[in-house]
């Protein structure tokens, strides 16, 4: 009795407790713009992408056994509001937007709820990648987009080296990875060994170019990180 009620008390405590939150930056001018935020709790995964007038916001729930139970992925654009909404049932995502036939996938437990513009997959690719396992991992995705066909997809992930950067005073140690998302678009991303994500940079590289992200508080620490 005394175990099950220490569970239940610890279930709770996890469920009460602030979301682990993280806000992730894109080039501006001479510094820094938001780009997207993060707040997971166990069981949920949260990302708003704000760009100027238009919002994006992608919720997705799971179960105690990583399985997708529910998700919506809600787009602001000035007053308007249009979104898409997931409902599991035995392994099976119903995906139903307004004005438009359901889709039906088959999603296994883990599967990644992602949009665009969003950031998800990329940010739960270095958290669920396996790093005693290594080498070029497979992951589950299902991309849902309020106005556009929902897609069930497969995204990779591999480990390729090892660095470290002074962060807070601190010597971190850094792994880089090539990811792969929808329409087998190419990243580098670099991920500390919790698996947060530290800066995510477009491949191929360009020197000049100004679409990467990094999360805020590693601008200084880990804005020189560049693939070979």
């Amino acid at each position: 009795m005394r175990t099950l009620l220490t569970i239940a008390v610890v279930f709770v405590l996890a469920a009460d407790a602030p979301p682990e939150t993280a806000r992730y930056l894109r080039p501006a001018g001479y510094g820094f713009a938001t780009e997207c935020d993060f707040a997971l709790k166990p069981g949920r995964v949260e990302s708003t992408t704000q760009r100027g007038k238009t919002k994006l916001v992608v919720h997705a729930q799971y179960d105690d056994k990583d399985c997708l139970t529910t998700a919506e992925v809600v787009l602001h654009a000035g007053d308007e509001k249009k979104a898409a909404r997931v409902a599991v049932r035995d392994g099976k995502a119903t995906v139903e937007r307004d004005g438009k036939p359901a889709q039906v996938f088959d999603v296994p437990p883990g599967v990644i709820v992602t949009s665009a513009p969003d950031w998800t997959d990329t940010f739960l690719l270095c958290r669920k990648y396996d790093r005693a396992k290594g080498g070029k991992q497979e992951f589950a995705g299902l991309w849902v987009h309020p106005v556009e066909d929902a897609q069930r997809l497969t995204f990779t992930a591999e480990r390729h080296d090892a660095t470290a950067i002074d962060h807070d005073g601190k010597r971190v140690p850094i792994d880089r990875y090539t990811l792969r998302i929808r329409g087998n678009s190419a990243y580098a991303a670099w991920a500390d060994g919790e698996g947060r994500m530290v800066k995510l940079v477009p491949l191929p590289y360009k020197q000049d170019a100004k679409n990467w992200l990094i999360r805020a508080g590693y601008e200084k620490s880990a804005g020189g990180l560049t693939p070979p």
